[in-house]
């Protein structure tokens, strides 16, 4: 099996996110999270994995529309996202050596996540 790529969140201490751990954040997110405010969620480009929310891992784009605007959500914002969520102080377990245990990520801290990556802090709630 091939050794999947692991991004690093310039958090203290920093933390891990594996392409799943990515996949799985955005897809609580999409199926529910952003549900409230996101209008439409579309891929831009050609799908790079199953599902829209298999974009961002592998270095695609999505549009996350809000009251009809276009918001664009990459790799480098969602990370950044994940920053401001985790220097926030908002709750995440973390183990020992940096990994993100995704199972504890709720639909309204995915929505967090996301809203910090598109609006720069969290403007719905």
């Amino acid at each position: 099996m091939a050794e999947e790529k692991v991004f690093t969140v310039n958090t203290e201490p920093a933390v891990k996110l594996t392409a799943r751990d990515i996949d799985d954040i955005m897809c609580t997110a999409l199926e529910g999270g952003v549900s409230f405010w996101c209008d439409e969620a579309k891929v831009v480009g050609k799908y790079l994995g199953g599902f829209a929310s298999d974009q961002i891992s592998r270095g695609g784009k999505l549009l996350l529309f809000a009251e009809h605007t276009p918001h664009e959500l990459t790799l480098d914002k969602f990370l950044d996202g994940m920053r401001k969520y985790i220097s926030d102080g908002e709750p995440v377990t973390v183990d020992a050596d940096g990994n993100i245990d995704t199972c504890d990520i709720d639909a309204i801290m995915a929505d967090m996540i996301v809203q910090y990556a598109v609006f720069g802090e969290v403007i719905y709630s």
